[in-house]
């Protein structure tokens, strides 16, 4: 895989702010995109992007600032940003963040229809709506069906990031789902961890892309295939995230 080829998600970089040292190192190290996640972000990293000749293809939503839908949908044609992503459901404060994801089969395609019904006005804007998994949303509801596809199957239009890091910690094989969401991935999130004998929830078990044990080689072969062009490296807490970005992508060029 090229460096021109792969993106990287502000999120891994957050607790090494200001954005404009971590965009000079990326831009110095053949990144040329990069992924939001915080809206209150989005002025500051414009003008960044712009002055290190980035682009930003996509960003991450929270659910509840859809119901801003004019205001974010000006925000992202403003900076020529194509795909909205919601990575959650709507977060409550005073819990724990995996607490969010404690529903009914009820409530997820509650969920999904509800984040459904802003499809159409990003599409009539020329812009994608889609969401970005963890791994509780491949826990096996009781009647067998999977959280995912109580979100992605209210409406055709609905795409599809795929982590493929969380996808792998759930033991859900991302092959199976790059297969069955095929029309509905646009991006997928590089993610990899040390061992599958680890709590693999630990963001401390996640490695650089390369050094953990998920083949990568094989899922890429198979998400090429399809309309995906947005490959994001992540990780939730590297200890050095500059060290995370040069061994990925040493290791992605050697690849594919």
């Amino acid at each position: 895989m090229k460096k021109k080829d792969i993106s990287f998600q502000l999120y891994t970089a957050r607790e090494f702010k200001p954005y404009e040292e971590i965009l000079f190192f990326l831009s110095q190290n053949g990144i040329v995109n990069v992924e939001l996640f915080e809206v209150e972000a989005f002025d500051e990293c414009f003008e960044l992007i712009n002055k290190f000749n980035m682009t930003c293809l996509s960003t991450h939503i929270g659910f509840a600032y859809l119901k801003n839908t004019s205001k974010i949908i000006n925000k992202l044609k403003k900076m020529n940003i194509k795909h909205a992503i919601v990575p959650a459901p709507n977060v409550a404060e005073g819990i724990d963040f995996k607490d969010n994801f404690n529903k009914s089969e009820e409530e997820w395609n509650e969920f999904g229809k509800e984040l459904s019904s802003y499809v159409n006005v990003f599409n009539e804007n020329g812009l994608s709506l889609g969401y970005h998994n963890h791994s509780f949303e491949f826990n096996k509801l009781p009647s067998g069906k999977m959280p995912i596809e109580c979100i992605l199957d209210h409406n055709q239009n609905l795409k599809f990031e795929i982590d493929i890091g969380w996808t792998v910690s759930a033991n859900a094989d991302p092959l199976i789902w790059i297969k069955k969401y095929s029309k509905k991935i646009i991006a997928c999130h590089l993610k990899d961890f040390y061992s599958k004998n680890n709590n693999l929830l630990d963001h401390k078990e996640q490695s650089s892309i390369g050094e953990g044990f998920i083949n990568w080689e094989k899922i890429l072969l198979e998400i090429k295939k399809i309309n995906c062009n947005l490959f994001i490296l992540e990780h939730d807490d590297p200890k050095d995230y500059k060290n995370f970005v040069k061994k990925s992508i040493n290791y992605l060029n050697s690849i594919n």
